[in-house]
């Protein structure tokens, strides 16, 4: 056998593993969800016997509020994102004002500051503004923290765009607005996809903050719900909570089915232009 066919094998074979692996923990969800806690105890590997579908229906009716509440915050603070980072990259990208390039790379700094840093001392500013125990709580943080790299997302993808096109719309009597409407966001729809996908995938998977500011259970996100939601007496009801864990992950794998096409446009789009 040619070295160039014993190399693609052996390639073969390690990626096979690799994605065999990753696929562990997910077969092991799914088994587990079809099995009570007495199964998962005294079999952990075994197959479910019987199979208790009946633990998807407990389960959702378990999470359905929760995930509803995320849905809603991850759709909603994405979009001000894409709207915010639109506006702001556009401007950093095609406007010329002083100080325009010490500005973005102060904006750039904050993406190294850890998030952990500022948790405290922005608790302490919702909660001082009345906040915590909000949606908004949620909502806004989110959609700040996200405008920073969705700005520089936006500016590194709407730079490549030629200036003739524009200098060409403004000639033809233009205005500022339909430029932007017209032009520049569909040229850039793949950058804010990827941008809705990357920051959605994120507020939807969110734990600290939730759980510092949300205390009110009827507007609490899934990633919380799912470690308070399944307690009964002291003790977890271990297949619920699995088959709750495989609904809650229903919303990302349909964000990324009908997303990844745009996703991955985004992503190379962006990475060429810088």
């Amino acid at each position: 056998m040619p070295w160039p066919a014993i190399n693609q094998t052996v390639i073969a074979i390690i990626l096979s593993v690799l994605v065999l692996l990753t696929l562990v923990p997910i077969l092991f969800m799914v088994v587990s969800s079809l099995k009570n806690n007495s199964q998962i105890l005294s079999s952990f590997w075994s197959l479910p016997s019987p199979a208790l579908w009946e633990n998807y229906s407990s389960g959702f009716a378990k999470i359905w509020r929760y995930m509803f509440n995320t849905v809603l915050y991850a759709a909603s603070a994405s979009v001000l994102v894409m709207a915010l980072s639109a506006v702001s990259g556009y401007i950093f990208a095609k406007k010329s004002f002083p100080g325009k390039e010490t500005l973005f790379l102060l904006m750039l700094a904050m993406m190294m500051i850890p998030s952990v840093l500022t948790l405290i001392p922005a608790y302490v500013l919702y909660e001082n503004m009345g906040l915590t125990n909000t949606p908004w709580a949620i909502l806004i943080a989110s959609a700040a923290g996200g405008q920073v790299f969705g700005t520089f997302l936006c500016r590194s993808s709407m730079a490549g765009i030629p200036d003739e096109m524009f200098e060409a719309s403004r000639m033809d009597g233009a205005s500022e607005m339909t430029v932007f409407l017209r032009m520049v966001l569909p040229l850039s729809l793949p950058i804010l996809a990827t941008l809705f996908i990357m920051h959605s995938v994120g507020v939807y998977n969110d734990y600290v903050w939730p759980l510092l500011t949300i205390r009110d259970s009827s507007i609490q996100v899934i990633s919380v719900g799912l470690t308070t939601a399944f307690n009964k007496f002291g003790m977890v009801e271990m297949g619920p909570q699995f088959a709750a864990y495989a609904i809650s992950s229903i919303p990302l794998v349909l964000t990324f089915a009908f997303g990844m096409k745009y996703y991955i446009q985004g992503v190379t789009q962006g990475a060429l232009k810088m």
